[in-house]
């Protein structure tokens, strides 16, 4: 389902080339970028604050994006959401992050570019940039190498999302709801 908000009347904004399979749930003030897959009973819901996706990134079964009234949870490039995790905002994750399976990133969270939060760990504030991080609350476990970009791809999960797109599994992005930019 791919609606306005029944709270302000604001709609998704939606790339054309995204994946959003039957069952996932786009409410609102959600913008999405250029070939993200948002997968099975993941759910966006901005009706009351704002959801901004970058490029690439993967959404992946039963995740749930929230957002505080008046406030923004920005999801960067070519970062990966675990199954189940749940993030609230207003919270960050920079590009080429990872959220396990079952974490959370709860108000007030940023996870630093190129960074790791481990399955089920649930974070609540700013970390730095290329470490690892777990835990409830998460620390900080080890840091990673700047080149850990060139390993860490999402290309994978857009290749499936555009393969599930083309064989018709994904919802109609309704027309008023697309951008080209």
């Amino acid at each position: 389902m791919i609606i306005k908000s029944p709270f302000n009347g604001t709609i998704p904004k939606i790339h054309p080339t995204v994946f959003i399979a039957q069952g996932a749930v786009v409410i609102g003030d959600v913008e999405i970028g250029a070939y993200t897959n948002i997968w099975f009973n993941a759910t966006l819901r901005g009706d009351w604050g704002k959801i901004i996706i970058g490029k690439n990134t993967s959404i992946q079964d039963n995740v749930v994006v929230h957002s505080r009234p008046n406030e923004v949870c920005e999801i960067g490039n070519n970062v990966r959401l675990g199954h189940s995790c749940m993030c609230h905002g207003s919270c960050i994750i920079e590009d080429n992050s990872l959220v396990g399976i079952n974490a959370s990133i709860l108000q007030g969270g940023k996870l630093g570019k190129g960074s790791t939060l481990a399955g089920g760990s649930v974070l609540r504030y700013e970390t730095e940039n290329f470490c690892l991080y777990a835990g409830v609350p998460a620390i900080k476990k080890k840091e990673y190498s700047k080149n850990r970009l060139h390993k860490f791809s999402a290309n994978i999960y857009v290749e499936n999302g555009q393969k599930f797109k083309k064989a018709g599994y994904g919802q109609k992005i309704p027309e008023e709801y697309l951008i080209t930019e």
